[in-house]
């Protein structure tokens, strides 16, 4: 996952992208020099924004995780191990994305996780209290 603070620099770098891309093209001559900057600086912004915006989702997801451990650790302090499912302490299972499952073997942990895209997945474990997954 990007941090904020990156997420910002990528939005700049795409604003400037396109600053620099607009006036190559007022200031060339050619036709064929000025679709061929406008194409490849339309990629390159898209591809950024696409950066972005998963980026974005990414850390929205993991925010909404932090809410629900907490959510899960109070629980514990209450009961003295996780629930079985979210359902049990009045969430739906699907927390907007995210995933829950206890471990079987230790009932003193949790692990959360939501889809990333493309087959992968950042996971939250309450042992070590960390997103592991693609960054």
């Amino acid at each position: 996952m990007i941090k904020p603070v990156a997420i910002l620099w990528l939005l700049l770098l795409t604003v400037a992208l396109c600053a620099v891309a607009w006036w190559l093209i007022r200031a060339s001559n050619r036709k064929w020099i000025k679709r061929l900057i406008a194409v490849v600086a339309l990629v390159l912004a898209c591809l950024l924004l696409l950066l972005i915006a998963q980026s974005v989702y990414e850390f929205r997801m993991m925010i909404r995780g932090r809410g629900l451990a907490t959510q899960l650790e109070h629980y514990r302090a209450s009961h003295g191990e996780y629930p079985i499912s979210l359902s049990t302490i009045g969430i739906n299972e699907t927390h907007e994305g995210i995933f829950y499952q206890r471990d079987y073997e230790s009932p003193s942990v949790f692990y959360l996780w939501f889809n990333t895209g493309f087959g992968t997945v950042a996971q939250y474990d309450s042992k070590t209290r960390t997103w592991h997954g693609p960054r």
